[in-house]
């Protein structure tokens, strides 16, 4: 792993894992599916965390009470958004090769358990 301003992390390609890092905190797991041929200054990311579909008459909020009372809704890993916060100043945790295959592995092994 290591920490990217976020000039640096522009320029890494579209595939990128990576979280927001802020001095001793990481916030999310991302997949940046876009690169600097498509955004000069901005990116778009599939969010790996706490997404789900949203059907056209319910609202996020209403699933969300949904599951706390215990109903079971289906993870999404298709939505994606663009990042849009142009902040110069926040740091990125990028996840290279070995951490991603690292992480494949461990979540595999949970399946075959």
């Amino acid at each position: 792993m290591k920490i990217l301003t976020r000039r640096e992390f522009l320029k890494t390609p579209s595939g990128t894992l990576w979280s927001y890092y802020e001095p001793c905190i990481f916030r999310g797991l991302s997949i940046k599916t876009t690169d600097s041929s498509d955004y000069e200054n901005d990116f778009v990311y599939l969010d790996l965390i706490g997404e789900f579909d949203i059907p056209k008459d319910s609202e996020y909020a209403e699933i969300c009470a949904r599951m706390e009372q215990g109903e079971s809704v289906s993870a999404s890993f298709e939505e994606t958004r663009r990042e849009g916060l142009f902040d110069d100043n926040q740091l990125f945790l990028v996840y290279e090769k070995e951490d991603v295959k690292n992480m494949a592995k461990t979540l595999l092994e949970i399946l075959n358990k």
